[in-house]
């Protein structure tokens, strides 16, 4: 028998009120209600893969993808009941891999690429140069100032200008995608606003430990939104508008000091102006000093009031203003180009965002 398959035979059951009945062996037995079993959950996954809506994943759109928005053919949405929703139609046989999207916070702008070759399938330009709507998309007319398509020789790129900062839900149901918009502070238990406000000293150290500390965070399920400084007047919103429109809970601006060549360390500031009890500016900037001067094993500068124009006079959420380093001082500039030390500048930015979160959490009285 060696090398062969061990054959499962018949037999009968002694049981004597089941004479003469054939009954299949309890291996056999056990191995075909497992094969029924699996038909039945084949069977349920592709009725659920036929009739409900796909939800599609947030990436972002590649450079390749991204177009000259000057060459963007003007929209229309229609308006439909649902509120805080959009919805567009998509060619035939686009499925919801083919759709990639990126969220342009800072400029209230959504973007969302559909691989396809039915090129004008959402509009075009008539050979006088008038645009050709073809009617495709409907919304809340709330939510959306404008909507234009570009193409490119992969697909359409649909540009959607809203009236606010949101998150967006993207599902596709055969040729309709429903896109809706929610609220950061209701998707996300905790949510930062940081902003780096120089994106030049120390070689780019703000942005670079801005987005290191926002990795660390994501992980931890907290969201953070990071500033862009607005070189072309009027692109972006400003930090307070985004800390508004995100409904943040804290406020993090970043700078570098120049405090000449004698001077090192960390330092904070706050607002005295704005003052709530328990968890408050006050709190925020000792948690930031305490945990990036441990971080980086430098001086713990203090405490101090914002100076008049700072950025922190027009938030109105605990926010602190550190300052990470003095450009002046040639040997903590050079510490500030290392990949290292930034990363104990994001990891102590992370440890004081944490403890934030665990100390509001615990006051009931912010619900």
């Amino acid at each position: 028998m060696s090398g062969q398959a061990k054959k499962v035979p018949y037999v009968k059951f002694t049981d004597p009120q089941l004479e003469g009945e054939t009954r299949l062996s309890g291996r056999l037995y056990t191995g075909l209600l497992w094969s029924l079993l699996f038909a039945a959950c084949f069977a349920v996954c592709l009725y659920y893969c036929m009739v409900k809506p796909i939800v599609i994943t947030s990436a972002n759109v590649s450079d390749d993808e991204l177009i000259n928005l000057s060459e963007a053919i003007p929209l229309s949405a229609s308006e439909s009941g649902a509120e805080n929703t959009v919805t567009f139609s998509v060619p035939a046989g686009v499925r919801a891999s083919d759709i990639v999207t990126q969220n342009l916070y800072n400029e209230r702008r959504f973007l969302v690429h559909i691989t396809t070759d039915s090129e004008g399938y959402y509009g075009t330009l008539s050979d006088s140069g008038i645009a050709v709507d073809a009617g495709r998309i409907t919304g809340d007319p709330g939510l959306v100032n404008r909507c234009s398509v570009a193409y490119d020789s992969a697909g359409a790129l649909l540009i959607f200008d809203m009236s606010h900062v949101y998150e967006y839900v993207l599902s596709i149901d055969e040729d309709t995608v429903t896109m809706e918009a929610v609220s950061p502070s209701d998707l996300y238990d905790f949510v930062v606003v940081m902003d780096p406000e120089d994106s030049y000293s120390a070689a780019g150290v703000l942005p670079d430990v801005a987005g290191r500390c926002e990795a660390m965070l994501s992980a931890d399920g907290v969201k953070v939104y990071i500033t862009e400084p607005d070189v072309t007047e009027g692109r972006y919103i400003t930090a307070a508008e985004l800390t508004e429109e995100t409904g943040a809970d804290i406020f993090i601006g970043m700078g570098v000091s120049h405090d000449g060549a004698d001077h090192h360390g960390i330092k904070t500031y706050y607002d005295p102006m704005y003052y709530i009890p328990g968890y408050g500016s006050i709190a925020l900037c000792e948690s930031c000093l305490k945990a990036v001067t441990i971080a980086v094993s430098d001086k713990a500068c203090g405490i101090g009031e914002a100076p008049e124009g700072s950025v922190l006079y027009d938030i109105n959420v605990p926010a602190v203003y550190i300052t990470i380093g003095n450009s002046d001082n040639s040997r903590e500039n050079e510490l500030m180009t290392e990949d290292s030390y930034r990363e104990k500048l994001a990891k102590g930015l992370y440890q004081a965002v944490l403890e934030a979160d665990g100390k509001m959490g615990e006051e009931s009285w912010r619900d």
